[in-house]
């Protein structure tokens, strides 16, 4: 297997460097990934994965990376990006991954805030220092010069590993707006690729079209089914492409987020690719017209349940134990449970540590069983199915799987529009919507909406909104005057059910 890595899995298959180790060498010259290049796809083996992904841990190393170094990574789910989360791991560094599509002042605090020594990106980020992805051949000489001299620097990362060690640091929404980010160990990280695969819902087999964030853990417990099972994967981070890729890579199963699935529901057979046997649906519920022109064409959607702080699949759908309107039942390894008020907690070895420096926020949703409480009520059948029900404080999930805070945006209104009042829709849509209270004109409420805007994520922004002339009713507020979102949302549900419709419209009511 050449020199930087031995292959000693003492450890077990616990750790992502092992679960990488173990795969190269079960299968060291089968496809591992495939990645659009010029006019067509270029293939890779484990064998080539390996030999890429040693010289960058290298390069790492030789750049002061040390085990527990967090090393920040804001990058589209790419073949580079893939490669250089794989060499981070091996170093023992904790990979903090950044949504692309932050905006840039928030990605800069989720550096700082994790301490992250250095930054992978494919865009400017102003953090220092930046390794661009399109110039990782630098690195990888730095790591090749490394390893002249020391062949077992890698090797020796690998071996002090465990387990327990950290991961991954991963930031997710609060209720309030602001971003907390759960500690993931190596445990965590890989056990729902080692779930998912003792359910044999996927074999060697198979092959999967990767576009999903890796900065989510959707698409991270993606990519470590791959290497553990050992199917390949088929890369390309472009959500406007994944209806084209389908054609051409032809996968057998794909995962993806509602807003995408909404869009490639109505491909025939062959513009699926012709092959593909299910997909799986994740990060929020997905409506049952869509789960309906799937199952016509004999492709079942498996929708499933995870989230941030328990590192991806916690429950799912299976080809063979499927109710549609579930996330299904739970993964081998996790428990679950509904407590006195509704909520559904889980312990399983995907459960996050903590979060980062946070002990307060820690401790409301870890109690003293290790039981994490996710903040989501759900129901459990008697066959054992899970359905969400709710959330037990006000956020919601848009199509796109992201979490927006109304309040913390309602909040902010009123900071930019004085004596007016924002009611955010958004869930289960591809962009939020807002009811504006107020007797201000239509320009200033227009203004004001762009000045919030630009303090908002993309997928927080204000898309469409009206302008509601009439006061909020006195049953439709809280003790603090604020707007009772539900009750808002309800009484005016044709208006918000017209922005999605029809576009912007005002002087509503």
């Amino acid at each position: 297997m050449g020199t930087g890595i031995a292959t000693n899995t003492h450890n077990g298959p616990d750790t992502v460097p092992h679960l990488l180790l173990e795969r190269v060498r079960r299968s060291p010259d089968t496809e591992a990934y495939t990645y659009p290049e010029g006019d067509g796809w270029h293939p890779v083996t484990w064998s080539d994965v390996y030999a890429a992904v040693v010289p960058l841990a290298a390069g790492l190393i030789a750049r002061g990376v040390s085990p527990g170094t967090r090393v920040a990574m804001c990058a589209a789910t790419s073949y580079r990006a893939i490669f250089a989360d794989l060499a981070i791991a091996c170093t023992g560094a904790v990979t903090v991954p950044i949504y692309p599509a932050t905006r840039d002042d928030e990605a800069r605090t989720q550096i700082h805030r994790a301490g992250a020594a250095l930054t992978f990106a494919d865009r400017p980020v102003l953090s220092s220092p930046v390794q661009r992805l399109d110039r990782l051949d630098a690195l990888a000489a730095e790591g090749r010069a490394l390893l002249a001299s020391d062949p077992e620097a890698v090797s020796r990362r690998i071996a002090g590993l465990t387990a327990d060690d950290p991961a991954w640091l991963i930031y997710t929404a609060c209720d309030d707006g602001r971003t907390k980010g759960a500690c993931l160990t190596h445990r965590a990280a890989t056990y729902g690729a080692v779930a998912v695969a003792q359910t044999g819902i996927v074999s060697p087999a198979d092959r999967q079209l990767l576009w999903l964030p890796l900065a989510h853990v959707f698409g991270r417990a993606l990519l470590l089914m791959g290497i553990q099972v050992g199917f390949p994967t088929a890369v390309d981070g472009r959500a406007d492409r994944v209806a084209d890729n389908l054609r051409v890579t032809r996968p057998t199963f794909l995962g993806s987020v509602p807003h995408v699935l909404s869009k490639v529901c109505a491909l025939d057979s062959e513009d699926l690719g012709g092959r593909l046997r299910f997909v799986i649906s994740g990060s929020a519920r997905l409506s049952s017209d869509v789960i309906e022109l799937f199952d016509r064409r004999g492709v079942p959607v498996l929708e499933c349940y995870g989230i941030t702080e328990t590192a991806g699949p916690a429950c799912a759908n299976l080809p063979g134990r499927r109710r549609v309107g579930t996330v299904g039942v739970p993964l081998p390894g996790t428990r679950i449970r509904i407590d006195a008020a509704g909520e559904l907690l889980i312990r399983s070895p995907g459960v996050m540590t903590g979060y980062d420096h946070d002990p307060a926020e820690t401790a409301a949703a870890l109690d003293s069983e290790y039981w994490f409480h996710t903040g989501d009520l759900a129901r459990i059948d008697a066959d054992g199915f899970v359905t969400v029900t709710g959330r037990k404080k006000e956020v919601f999930k848009t199509s796109t799987g992201k979490y927006v805070c109304p309040a913390a945006i309602s909040e902010r209104c009123r900071a930019v529009l004085p004596g007016a009042e924002l009611v955010v829709d958004g869930e289960l849509r591809p962009y939020c919507v807002g009811l504006v209270f107020t007797a201000l004109s239509d320009p200033a409420v227009d203004a004001a909406l762009d000045r919030l805007n630009a303090t908002l994520n993309r997928w927080e922004k204000v898309r469409r909104f009206a302008v509601i002339r009439t006061p909020l009713d006195t049953h439709d507020r809280d003790e603090a005057g604020r707007p009772i979102r539900d009750r808002v949302l309800a009484r005016y549900a044709a208006v918000v059910s017209g922005l999605y419709e029809r576009g912007q419209f005002r002087n509503s009511g």
